[in-house]
């Protein structure tokens, strides 16, 4: 088994964009969380045991007071496992997420805890564009079970502007909107006894129906 490294999910969204899509990123040091090359293009890796970490990012061209977290949600939509003639197909657990000091995990839906987001420094190439930052600073942890699941996150924030206004409104990132090539996974993530250190959650709408091992 690898040893367990640190994922970042980074959201990011314009306070006066129009649409309620959010800018995201999977990333990790190692750089082999989110591939963007090769078979499994389009596709976000987990190792066994990993923390996801959290940062959300405003930004805008006029200057605003600041944002503030009011809910924040992950939903895993677990995928095939395994599928044979006559037989009942088996699924991934709800989540690839497990309960730990700082969140309890229900079911397909993880509630990050609001309060828990901290200002974060948020760097900016642009001079005319102002940003600003909150990360969790605590994470979600990856359990032993493997498998595949897509993922979706909504986000609901206050918006501060210069002026003391304040507005509400909901973003959301869900991969199933992007249409991929469709990612198979490999033996180890579908036979649930075996030693596997990875599973993936899918950014792909397409998902073949019938998913078996070469």
């Amino acid at each position: 088994m690898k040893k367990p490294t640190s994922m970042l999910l980074e959201a990011n969204f314009d306070i006066n964009q129009i649409g309620e899509t959010l800018e995201w990123k999977f990333s990790r040091k190692d750089g082999n969380g989110n591939p963007v090359k090769g078979r499994y293009a389009g596709s976000i890796y987990f190792t066994i045991g990993e923390r996801m970490h959290v940062r959300i990012r405003a930004g805008g061209y006029e200057k605003f007071e600041s944002f503030q977290v009011l809910d924040c949600t992950l939903i895993t939509r677990p995928q095939i496992r395994s599928i044979a003639p006559g037989m009942l197909p088996t699924y991934a657990p709800p989540s690839p997420f497990i309960d730990n000091e700082h969140v309890s995990i229900k079911g397909a839906s993880v509630q990050i805890p609001a309060q828990q987001f901290s200002r974060d420094k948020a760097d900016s190439d642009d001079p005319h564009y102002y940003k600003k930052a909150l990360k969790w600073d605590n994470h979600l942890t990856v359990g032993t079970c493997t498998g595949r699941w897509e993922v979706s996150f909504v986000l609901t924030v206050l918006i501060t502007r210069a002026s003391g206004e304040t507005t509400e409104r909901v973003f959301v990132f869900d991969p199933e909107s992007e249409v991929g090539g469709g990612v198979a996974p490999t033996i180890a993530a579908l036979n649930p006894d075996a030693a596997a250190d990875e599973v993936a959650c899918m950014p792909e709408s397409e998902v073949g129906g019938g998913v078996a091992p070469a």
